[in-house]
């Protein structure tokens, strides 16, 4: 399974990095949470169809595969924004004082 959520993941990833030049670190995150995995999925769904049934005979159904992806990837998404946040704030930090 955690194949699966690297591959779906790295595909939302790749969907982050694309809205990420549309907009802020933090909306590209919030992004990420919401709409990247259900286009990873997607993308995983066109380029990689046959793995599904590997995971269906371990007994997951592709429903199930998706929300625990989802889920996984909401949960880090708040992560993600305090560590954004947190860099951001360290280099404004560093640039001030540096003057």
């Amino acid at each position: 399974m955690w194949r699966l959520y690297r591959d779906i993941t790295g595909y939302a990833l790749l969907f982050t990095l694309v809205t990420l030049f549309f907009g802020s670190g933090i909306i590209s995150i919030i992004l990420f949470g919401i709409l990247g995995t259900p286009a990873g999925y997607l993308a995983f769904n066109y380029f990689q169809k046959e793995e599904f049934y590997g995971y269906y005979n371990l007994g997951y159904t592709k429903s199930k595969l998706f929300l625990m992806t989802w889920l996984i990837n909401l949960v880090l998404s708040p992560i993600l924004i305090l560590i954004f946040l947190l860099l951001f704030k360290l280099l404004t930090l560093g640039a001030i004082t540096s003057n």
